[in-house]
């Protein structure tokens, strides 16, 4: 162990005997039973029982062991195991020519028994053993399979399930242990046709279905003019007939297959006149639900459910005079009608700050005023949803004004001129105490629906 360390991780005097760690371990030495000649006493170790392996002597006895087993006898008992002197703390130089000695010893392979003839010296009997035919392995390829090293390749060609084979006719490659599935699905594999039209064609799979299909002559074909009332039994063809005796069916039926078609034609006339009569009605009727859905889609547009997020921070910031006022997005009365936005003061406006909820509605400029109704004096109404998750049990909280057309009124209800009018409505909508009382808010959440009681009939 030449400049190594000894087994007790300091550096030993025995380092400087020129001998270097051997790639051999213990395990791989020969049994006792193994040499060519008997075995004598000295070279065997008198703590492990064993083969000497770099021997040390120890002093004054002279009686020798493994300098392993010398380092575990200073952890255990620290006494010769032959005569039970104490030992040495430091760990004797290694006996070199000793340890030369036993390399030199005779020894056949330990698969003799299978007949392996091998016969060498100690230092290289693992290297035999490494790559001795007669040596148990297991297969590379992970199997699990154990077998002697002389029969891998035997094993790989036939045996292994998890050696990696190509398809013969497709060159895909899989597993050994897949091929039954493999070839159940290989679009390459030659069949034979089901309908046993030559005995000695094979086809691809791949293309067998096209054979059928296109090609193959006994393929049952039903005559093109079945759907006409073409009759099979009448013609011998019971069930269809195959693909080469068609041409004579063809041949021979060919004044009924005339017959059939000019019947048809003759059906399709009446049906054609009856449908197009239909069309008519229909084209009558489309134009009536046109405008009725006309109509409809004025009146669709007018109302607005309003749904307010994060009630309580909003009303926070409301009392805290940070935002006395929340604006709806925009919504008509149609799709040409009047343009509105609705507000509301959550903690109230005018005679009902800080004690309601004030809700407003506002006309604005729209695209289409110059085609409406002025001013504007249709009826507004604001309903505060109850969202309890029993409808039967829900109270829903209503306002409604109805605007009074007069002068005085104009800016709140006239044609806008600028961007919106004033707004009007209601400032005692809600008690604050009532809205907290039900399930008006729920997950921080409140819906306000503002309808307007349009018709639509007098807007474009």
């Amino acid at each position: 162990m030449t400049g190594g360390q000894s087994p007790t991780g300091s550096t030993q005097s025995c380092g400087s005997n020129g001998l270097r760690d051997s790639p051999v371990e213990k395990g791989h030495l020969p049994a006792s039973n193994l040499f060519v000649y008997p075995l004598q006493k000295k070279y065997i170790c008198l703590d492990c029982e064993g083969l000497l392996w770099y021997p040390v002597q120890i002093k004054p006895c002279g009686h020798r062991v493994c300098t392993k087993c010398y380092t575990k006898l200073l952890s255990s008992s620290a006494r010769c195991p032959g005569c039970m002197d104490e030992l040495n703390e430091n760990i004797p130089d290694i006996d070199k020519a000793f340890h030369e000695e036993i390399q030199e010893l005779d020894v056949k392979c330990r698969n003799v028994e299978w007949n392996c003839k091998w016969e060498g010296c100690v230092n290289e009997f693992s290297s035999h053993v490494e790559k001795c035919d007669y040596s148990d392995i297991l297969c590379e390829n992970d199997c699990g399979a154990k077998f002697q090293r002389r029969f891998l390749t035997k094993h790989l060609d036939k045996d292994c399930p998890e050696k990696l084979i190509t398809c013969l006719y497709c060159d895909e490659k899989h597993l050994r242990k897949d091929k039954k599935g493999h070839l159940e699905n290989c679009p390459l594999l030659p069949c034979p046709c089901p309908n046993k039209c030559d005995k000695k064609l094979t086809i691809h799979r791949c293309e067998l279905d096209s054979h059928v299909e296109n090609d193959c002559p006994r393929t049952k074909l039903m005559c093109e003019y079945e759907v006409l009332g073409c009759g099979h039994r009448i013609t011998g063809l019971e069930g269809g007939g195959s693909r080469e005796k068609m041409p004579k069916h063809n041949k021979t039926n060919i004044i009924a297959h005339v017959k059939m078609v000019a019947d048809l034609a003759l059906k399709n006339k009446e049906l054609i006149m009856r449908f197009s009569e239909k069309l008519s009605e229909h084209g009558t009727l489309i134009e009536k639900h046109e405008k009725r859905l006309n109509d409809l889609e004025k009146i669709a547009h007018s109302q607005l459910i309003w749904r307010i997020e994060d009630y309580t921070r909003k009303m926070k910031e409301a009392k805290a005079g940070n935002t006395d006022t929340l604006f709806s997005p925009t919504f008509t009365t149609s799709k040409h009608g009047y343009r509105l936005c609705a507000s509301v003061c959550l903690n109230g406006d005018g005679k009902g700050k800080g004690t309601h909820m004030s809700v407003f509605i506002s006309v604005l400029k729209g695209a289409f005023d110059a085609l409406l109704k002025w001013p504007f004096d249709y009826r507004v109404t604001f309903v505060l949803l109850d969202q309890n998750d029993d409808p039967a049990q829900r109270k829903h909280i209503r306002f409604s004004i109805k605007p009074n057309p007069c002068a005085d009124n104009e800016p709140f209800l006239g044609r806008p001129r600028l961007e919106k009018n004033a707004s009007f409505g209601g400032a005692k909508f809600a008690k604050h105490e009532e809205i907290v009382s039900r399930n008006y808010i729920k997950e921080d959440t409140i819906f306000l629906k503002i309808s307007v009681d349009c018709d639509g009939l007098s807007e474009p």
